[in-house]
């Protein structure tokens, strides 16, 4: 079966696959397709057999599925737990055809999304978690903050070096969540002062 008819069955039977990833570090993602778009997918993953957050990976990314007996457990195991019946993507996603796009939609609904990038050939990568704050057409901007919760700059991303996007899970909720607060607090207490 090709990646394309994998796609298609992971999107029409609701199955749960293994995407494998050209990434450096060699990630793979289990999920369930949600949206074929022509130069993505969208996946809403799954870890320790729960629905987690949504997962845009562009096709260019992923160079193989996983699809076996590991699978068939899972996906077993997701429908008798009722994970199955939770899985669910954002509308706003129809409409969506580009990466540019997607950041579009995440900066006017302000969803802050982690974002990953591959650059130097695919021999580094990194990972970003914050805002965006402008999209032009062949880059977007993304306010930063490190695994320390210190906010650090702006960030410029070309769409061409996005691995993933990744917005709606709990890491992400959780951590833009104390980000958000944490700014609030600041913003408050620089007030206060005058």
């Amino acid at each position: 079966m090709s990646l394309a008819q994998k796609y298609s069955k992971s999107l029409a039977e609701q199955w749960l696959m293994r995407f494998k990833t050209k990434h450096p570090d060699g990630d793979n993602y289990d999920g369930v397709i949600t949206h074929i778009k022509p130069a993505f997918v969208v996946l809403r993953e799954e870890k320790d057999f729960e629905l987690d957050g949504i997962i845009i990976l562009p096709k260019r990314v992923i160079k193989g599925v996983r699809d076996g007996r590991y699978d068939r457990c899972c996906n077993q195991i997701l429908r008798q737990n009722g994970e199955m019946r939770k899985l669910r993507s954002p509308r706003w996603l129809n409409s969506c055809e580009t990466i540019a796009q997607v950041c579009a939609s995440l900066m006017k609904r302000d969803i802050w999304p982690g974002v990953g990038t591959i650059f130097d050939d695919g021999a580094e990568s990194a990972f970003y978690l914050g805002p965006i704050t402008r999209v032009d057409e062949d880059r977007f901007f993304l306010r930063c903050y490190d695994a320390a919760g210190k906010w650090e700059k702006v960030y410029e991303l070309e769409y061409d070096e996005v691995f993933k996007i990744e917005f709606d899970s709990r890491y992400c909720n959780h951590f833009n969540a104390y980000m958000k607060s944490e700014s609030a607090q600041t913003i408050s207490a620089r007030r206060t002062k005058r």
